[in-house]
């Protein structure tokens, strides 16, 4: 009996010690040189205002990212582009139907850190500038406005491929460019005390998206 214990003993010191030099060799990926897009819906906030007359269509968000050090922080450079539609009755009896395109342009600090060998996050501060093209029916011709942009946004991957992941993504965007009732060819507001100018623009942004890295996919899943 006492040596059907000790092989036993062994036998599962042996599994143990194969399993633990087996998790040894999975070692997690460092961060690389990746382009990531996003599908996003900008929820604007505070700015009650531009909550009333627009309705959030989408943004696509593009940047390219590089890795300072090991540890994960590095830099990266972006573009997003944002469309919300006029609501055309939301002033009446003013007609103010059409849309307003927003395009931002960013540099950006990131940190990312994996968690095993295919999932990371990633956090990001933005800084840059946005402008605003108010394309509305009661106005002859376009009219636009420009400003400083800042943001911040937390992202979760999975990775697919040695290469190619997808994630969530979660943020806060701030314009400090202002809403008032030039933009759209109006003295006032019709029906509201709110004069102008309104709060800074700022959103809440929830996003799906893709991140493909540029290194050789060798690294594989044993990174």
């Amino acid at each position: 009996m006492s040596r059907t214990y000790f092989v036993l003993t062994l036998g599962l010191l042996l599994a143990a010690a194969t399993a633990q030099g087996q998790e040894k060799k999975v070692r997690k990926p460092e961060p690389k040189p990746s382009l990531q897009g996003f599908l996003v819906l900008p929820v604007p906030v505070v700015n009650n205002m531009f909550k009333e007359v627009t309705d959030a269509v989408g943004q696509l968000d593009f940047k390219f990212q590089v890795p300072v050090v090991k540890q994960g922080l590095g830099l990266g450079v972006g573009a997003k582009g944002s469309l919300f539609d006029l609501r055309e009755n939301a002033l009446a009896p003013a007609n103010i139907a059409g849309d307003v395109r927003r395009w931002t342009f960013y540099g950006q600090l990131q940190y990312e850190h994996y968690t095993g060998p295919i999932t990371y996050y990633q956090f990001a501060a933005q800084m840059g500038s946005s402008k605003y093209t108010w394309n509305c029916a009661n106005c002859a011709e376009p009219r636009t406005q420009q400003g400083l942009f800042w943001g911040a946004n937390v992202s979760y991957f999975v990775h697919a491929s040695d290469n190619l992941a997808f994630g969530l993504l979660l943020g806060y965007e701030h314009d400090e460019s202002r809403m008032t009732p030039d933009l759209l060819c109006l003295d006032s507001y019709p029906g509201r005390t709110d004069k102008g100018p309104s709060e800074p623009y700022q959103y809440i942004t929830i996003g799906l998206g893709f991140s493909t890295r540029f290194t050789k996919s060798q690294e594989g899943p044993n990174w």
